[in-house]
């Protein structure tokens, strides 16, 4: 018998940076999230596709809801698929954190969801899997 696996959905954002190196920016500090599974500058167009699961998807509606201030975008759209055709899902790409702070630079413990919405970045020494 298989395990269950957590569902994840599959997230596609478009964003519009302020000027061409912006969006080149955004997509260079936010490559290393673990979630990320494309993240590209096209000119000031920003395009990623993130997996993730019900329990993260407050940061992309966050996203969403307040380009500016989440990533310095002028506007955002984010789409959601609960049905991927390829691939069905996407593991986080982990890799061992390098000091006190998450792929993209933000430091948990500084987050107000820190340890209520979020269990922290997983790129981070401050995940925790109880949240």
């Amino acid at each position: 018998m298989e395990e269950p696996v957590d569902a994840q959905k599959c997230y596609l954002l478009l964003g519009e940076a302020p000027t061409e190196a912006a969006a080149e920016k955004i997509a260079e500090v936010f490559s290393g999230c673990p979630y990320v599974y494309f993240l590209s500058a096209f000119g000031r167009m920003v395009v990623g596709v993130f997996y993730l699961g019900d329990e993260r998807a407050w940061w992309l509606k966050a996203v969403a809801e307040s380009p500016e201030i989440t990533l310095g975008l002028v506007r955002a759209a984010v789409y959601v698929t609960d049905r991927p055709a390829f691939p069905l899902r996407m593991e986080p790409r982990l890799s061992s954190p390098e000091g006190d702070r998450a792929p993209c630079g933000a430091y948990c413990p500084e987050c107000p969801r820190y340890r209520k919405e979020c269990k922290g970045c997983p790129g981070s020494p401050f995940y925790s899997e109880e949240g």
